[in-house]
């Protein structure tokens, strides 16, 4: 082939990349689970800027959460270490006027609770980014781990997604209902529980549970021991029966018989992982809780296309009877992501700021000295100016739900912040493998994980520094006894 048509051929190949580059899409394709990306003119001839990848990013945030042993030698250091991070960390949790107590009684109630034989309720409700158990999965573990505890906590009649933890049957007679979310079904009343939803049932009916064992159903979920069935309304004869895998059966008794919320109640002395409830007569069912006997009990609570401005439109003797008789200590909320795309005014951030904190001051009434957690959405991308990036109110809309949570005694953690900030999104969509989905708006499960693991250590850098505290607190006491008592010799 001669030079001429070998640089025809040459730059042939350039024109075509080059028009291909101007119509591939900016954001990529996906094809058959995989995406991919092709490179533009600027890119190309563009000098890159050496880039680090999100799970570089989140490594370098989990390395800098970690401190060495603290002890009373090294006071000052781990002082400055939690002095540091609580004013200046990213994956921080913003505290109502910055008291770095807040979670005190909190954690004294997690570390009391086997030894009482005291189960402690964690509520994390959310929207469609925690569906499936997802995040939520791993933030239990942990807690149940450390703290004991076992079960995938508070389950609805009616379960029509999926989840990761546990698999459920109901009959055909129970119909379901739910207050918010594309999977909406109000029913005329508003007593729908703490689920925020209500399973009706007429004559006979089943509910059946069994805890799954796929790849990525975390350990502690797949045995229980205590199954409590939450009935409202109901008719006089009202009955319910368990039946375990032994062919054992037995009719649950009764532990609280006042209106509005009746609570049937079985304890199995061996662990239990699969079950089957069948209900005689009318009832409204809000749920089934699956827990062990002590420790810590969490529920994953999502509903698919909310903004979470529902919670004030329940029944409130409903949610106060269930908060008592599950003994909920703690309530994630996270919520936001589906607000973003109608928000495009600063009139708008305020609106949902306001409804936002209305949903706190119900629930801090009905569950009195409960603790809440605002999690922030997570960072979301949108075309702009025909390229992807996040969204332009985002970030005004974070900080109107921080104000939010702060001025109403309840604690933040900025979740946007945590992944990295402005256009974080793309980076954990283009990791590898990815930890989020092609719509730049999930996470996958692995980074479903990661987001619960960062805040699980967040969360439990706060534990370390009550424990910190109460340790010196010790270690000085004991200080001054010594003294007194050497003083008192001579």
């Amino acid at each position: 082939m001669k030079a001429a048509k070998i640089l025809l051929f040459i730059v042939s190949v350039l024109l075509l990349l080059g028009i291909i580059s101007l119509f591939f899409p900016k954001e990529g394709i996906s094809v058959g689970g995989m995406h991919f990306y092709f490179p533009s003119i600027e890119d190309v001839f563009t000098k890159q800027e050496e880039h680090t990848t999100a799970a570089q990013k989140m490594e370098e945030m989990r390395k800098s959460l970690q401190m060495q042993q603290y002890q009373d030698s090294l006071y000052a250091d781990s002082l400055a270490f939690f002095t540091h991070f609580f004013q200046n960390h990213p994956s921080k949790i913003y505290l109502p006027n910055d008291n770095w107590d807040y979670f005190n009684d909190l954690f004294s109630s997690f570390e009391q609770c086997e030894k009482q034989n005291e189960l402690i309720h964690i509520l994390h409700y959310g929207d469609s980014q925690i569906e499936g158990d997802r995040i939520t999965g791993y933030i239990r573990q942990k807690l149940q781990e450390k703290f004991g505890g076992e079960g995938p906590g508070l389950l609805p009649a009616v379960q029509p997604i999926p989840t990761s933890s546990v698999g459920q049957l109901a009959s055909e007679n129970i119909e379901r209902y739910i207050i918010s979310g594309a999977l909406q079904n109000r029913i005329p009343h508003n007593r729908y529980g703490v689920l925020g939803q209500v399973g009706i049932t007429q004559g006979e009916s089943s509910f059946s549970a069994a805890s799954r064992n796929w790849n990525n159903t975390f350990e502690r979920v797949k045995e229980f021991q205590k199954i409590r069935l939450f009935v409202g309304r109901s008719s006089n004869h009202f009955q319910a029966e368990l039946i375990a895998p032994n062919k054992k059966s037995w009719t649950g008794s009764i532990v609280e018989e006042t209106s509005p919320v009746q609570v049937f109640s079985w304890e199995s002395e061996a662990p239990l992982k699969k079950f089957t409830l069948r209900m005689r007569g009318a009832g409204e069912i809000y749920g089934v809780a699956v827990d062990g006997i002590s420790g810590i009990a969490m529920s994953n609570v999502p509903f698919r296309g909310s903004s979470g401005t529902f919670f004030c439109d329940i029944d409130s003797a409903v949610m106060t009877s269930m908060m008592k008789e599950l003994n909920v200590k703690l309530i994630l909320l996270e919520f936001g992501g589906n607000m973003m795309p109608a928000i495009k005014t600063d009139k708008a951030i305020s609106n949902y700021k306001q409804k936002m904190s209305e949903q706190i001051v119900c629930l801090e009434k009905w569950c009195p000295g409960v603790k809440i957690i605002l999690i922030g959405p997570a960072d979301m991308s949108t075309k702009v100016n025909g390229k992807l990036q996040t969204y332009p109110y985002l970030e005004k809309m974070i900080e109107a739900l921080k104000e939010a949570a702060l001025e109403n005694d309840a604690a933040f953690w900025n979740m946007y912040e945590v992944m990295g900030g402005k256009n974080s999104m793309m980076d954990w969509v283009k990791n590898s493998p990815p930890w989020a989905a092609p719509d730049y708006i999930h996470f996958t499960s692995k980074g479903a994980d990661r987001i619960g693991g960062l805040f699980y250590e967040s969360f439990m850098l706060y534990y370390d520094y009550y424990r910190f505290v109460s340790e010196h607190k010790k270690v000085s006491a004991n200080k001054k006894k010594m003294k007194s008592k050497t003083k008192s010799k001579y």
